[in-house]
């Protein structure tokens, strides 16, 4: 039975909002062989912890932080492409594409020369061509290497057009979610309860040393355990606000003024602290994670 650590103390009603947090064993997603020595399966995080969320080793229940909110992201940049490389990009193509590639090499070579004959034939083209010839014999002579761009734009005012576009460059993992909550103990109970769910944050998100031997003893160091968040009401996921992956605690901070001004009980327990935690996904989302979601917003 896992342990459940609850601040405040006083019972949850069914239309009660509250956070929720699951300590879980982290385990690693692996990676694991299919037959060959280029054919490999890389597991997920996800996949990696399907036991572990369904046995965590804590719950810890807090009131609704502070401020809530959430942050999607994906990785797009700019990128460059000219009609030089597009042409022979696209010859190359072909060249693979086709019944004769010996033939087809040939023939898509021929066609691309013609293409950049006609373009330098003009009078900017006949200017870069020179610009081109007098930086080879710069080099040669001084030893140095000028900037071809910026001498083409010198002598004939254009450059080389990159056609820059945005396009999508890769998956990227969503920004920290920071939470931020007030403690105030109301009783002696609840003061060892906050203490208690301090300490097991702090001791949860430490890596380990492990055991002994070549496996231990400082050699290597284990994975801190990870945390499922999920805003609740009552028994229920909550119906509205964004969903989490498995995270890890990046980064606590626990202010033991919380008031501002440091002041503690008979027992020196602080009368008002105010605890910060920063979260991270492990793993990015996918357009396919909202299948699985019927209600609310998503991710």
């Amino acid at each position: 039975m896992a342990q459940i650590l609850r601040y405040p103390t006083s019972s949850i009603g069914k239309n009660d909002d509250f956070f929720q947090v699951n300590v879980i064993e982290y385990k690693p997603p692996g990676i694991s062989g299919q037959g060959g020595a280029l054919k490999f399966a890389l597991g997920t995080t996800e996949q990696a912890l399907q036991g572990s969320i369904q046995s965590p080793k804590s719950t810890i229940i807090l009131p609704m932080p502070q401020s809530i909110s959430d942050s999607n992201s994906c990785n797009w940049g700019g990128s460059e492409l000219n009609a030089a490389i597009a042409a022979v990009v696209q010859g190359g193509q072909n060249i693979i594409e086709g019944d004769d590639p010996f033939s087809g090499a040939i023939s898509e070579g021929s066609e691309i020369f013609k293409q950049f004959q006609g373009a330098l034939t003009s009078g900017t083209g006949q200017k870069a061509v020179s610009t081109v010839f007098s930086k080879l014999a710069v080099k040669a002579l001084t030893g140095q290497d000028p900037n071809i761009t910026g001498l083409i734009s010198r002598e004939t005012g254009a450059v080389v057009n990159q056609n820059v576009e945005m396009l999508f460059q890769g998956v990227t993992i969503r920004p920290p979610f920071s939470f931020t909550f007030d403690l105030i103990p109301r009783s002696k109970p609840e003061a060892e309860e906050i203490k208690t769910i301090i300490r097991t944050f702090k001791q949860e998100m430490t890596p380990r040393k492990g055991g002994t031997g070549i496996t231990g003893g400082g050699f290597f160091v284990k994975s801190p355990n990870v945390f499922k968040i999920e805003y609740r009401t009552g028994a229920d996921p909550h119906k509205f606000l964004n969903k989490f992956k498995p995270c890890a605690l990046t980064n606590m901070n626990v202010n033991y003024a919380g008031s501002g001004q440091y002041s503690t009980f008979s027992d020196t327990t602080p009368v008002h602290m105010v605890l910060t935690l920063q979260f991270q996904e492990l793993s990015p989302i996918y357009a396919e994670d909202y299948a699985s979601i019927t209600e609310g917003v998503g991710y």
